[in-house]
């Protein structure tokens, strides 16, 4: 499996907080906006390396107590 995918239902004006948010953890993660929409949300979806899974969980823990969002779904082989 190359990455586990997730999707980030989010405000646009917090985008700029989450994408250094992960780019900071170099490797971790890819950020890709798949349909840009009108409005004020956007979803994400973000790329992770397996071997980060488990640290990707936390970092999006902490980033949950920073700011709102959603999380729509995830790669159902991702267990």
């Amino acid at each position: 499996m190359d990455s586990i995918n997730y999707y980030l239902r989010i405000k646009k004006k917090d985008i700029y907080i989450v994408c250094p948010f992960f780019e900071a953890f170099d490797g971790m993660a890819a950020i890709r906006t798949p349909k840009p929409e009108t409005g004020e949300y956007a979803t994400l979806k973000l790329m992770v390396s397996p071997d980060f899974q488990a640290d990707f969980e936390k970092v999006l823990e902490c980033l949950s107590r920073r700011l709102s969002f959603e999380q729509l779904a995830r790669d159902p082989q991702a267990q």
